[in-house]
């Protein structure tokens, strides 16, 4: 289920992703520079760059750098997203190739995927990785879920397994950023 939003000019999404018995919920914030306040609780994030502009995959170091700092002291779960793959797939000139970004994701130990918000190829994809691993990390003790801590939260559960016939939202158009 996404719902998207727009305040003080950052694009707001939330994401709710199915996980065991569980649904993960994420707020996703989209500007190319976000304040302190933004990380603020995170255990992770989705490093984004551009297939198709080499100088957006030169600076995943720094903002991977410039999360870490921020979300200290909790070990961060990161994901390389590279983005703009309709445009590549429709004879576009790729400036970023997949096993650059691959090498890069693996030295760095986290998931790479390629995606199109234009198509959506793979856009859960990129969430459900990020969400799957902070899962993993719950179940083995390395996050708690604890009472007065504004960052992982126990969402419901769905009783049985029903499935309340959750509808995904449209994505509202949006000038921001």
């Amino acid at each position: 289920m996404v719902e998207e939003h727009t305040c003080l000019g950052l694009e707001s999404i939330n994401i709710c992703i199915n996980l065991s018995p569980m649904l993960s919920h994420c707020n996703v914030y989209t500007c190319r520079s976000i304040t302190k306040s933004y990380y603020r609780n995170s255990v992770g994030a989705l490093l984004v760059y551009d297939i198709t502009n080499r100088s957006s995959f030169e600076h995943i170091p720094l903002w991977m750098m410039e999360a870490r700092r921020h979300i200290e002291p909790h070990r961060p779960v990161f994901a390389l997203v590279g983005c703009k793959l309709d445009l590549v797939s429709s004879g576009g000139q790729r400036e970023v190739t997949r096993e650059e970004a691959r090498a890069f994701a693996e030295q760095n130990g986290m998931h790479h995927v390629e995606t199109s918000a234009k198509t959506g190829a793979n856009v859960e994809e990129a969430f459900h990785a990020v969400t799957q691993e902070v899962y993993t990390r719950i179940q083995t003790g390395e996050y708690k879920v604890e009472d007065g801590w504004d960052g992982i939260k126990t969402g419901f559960q769905r009783p049985g397994g029903l499935d309340f016939n959750l509808v995904e939202a449209e994505p509202a158009k949006s000038t921001c950023c």
